[in-house]
């Protein structure tokens, strides 16, 4: 998906997947202490950690956002193929900015990527997401792309030396309705 529109902050991000070239980029957004804030992973990352996260596995889509040919951004899609009675959902695993490119569109362009993606590519009907309550920006964006908060796991992560609640959230969208038999 390229989307040639532009922002105030400069150019709009262009995404494509994941390549294993783009591991050191995804290196610095993975061990960038404000995606951290935001996962349930450690703040460290080893190069073979990344390399073998950024590979091609089935039931997963792996995206990044380039602005002007550097890597802005990364995220993940989890899908259950395997698992008949979960098929028609998925979960966003991820969605990271890169440092240097906070506030420039980035997330946006990914989440609307993902959506793109879940609704017209893989027939899905519910899109999750795990987001630790009072990530404000966050909430803000997914609700922009009609996510609404399912619940509250109290206490479910540990960050920066403290318990966090998790909210789950879900985007649910009908599904096409099969033709009647006569």
């Amino acid at each position: 998906m390229q989307n040639s529109a532009t922002d105030d902050t400069g150019p709009a991000p262009v995404i494509r997947h994941v390549r294993a070239s783009d591991r050191d980029a995804v290196l610095d957004i993975l061990n960038a202490h404000h995606v951290n804030l935001g996962t349930q992973r450690l703040p460290f990352h080893s190069d073979t950690e990344v390399a073998a996260r950024i590979a091609d596995a089935p039931g997963r889509v792996k995206l990044v956002a380039e602005i002007e040919g550097a890597v802005a951004g990364y995220a993940e899609l989890e899908t259950w193929p395997d698992k008949p009675r979960l098929r028609h959902g998925a979960e966003i695993d991820m969605i990271a900015t890169h440092p240097d490119f906070r506030g420039h569109g980035v997330g946006r362009a990914l989440m609307a990527a993902l959506v793109d993606m879940s609704d017209r590519w893989l027939q899905l009907t519910r899109l999750q997401l795990y987001v630790w309550d009072g990530n404000d920006a966050a909430i803000r964006l997914y609700e922009r792309f009609g996510f609404v908060v399912e619940g509250r796991l109290r206490r479910f992560v540990f960050v920066d030396g403290t318990y966090r609640d998790a909210l789950i959230m879900a985007r649910l969208t009908d599904p096409i309705q099969p033709p009647s038999s006569a």
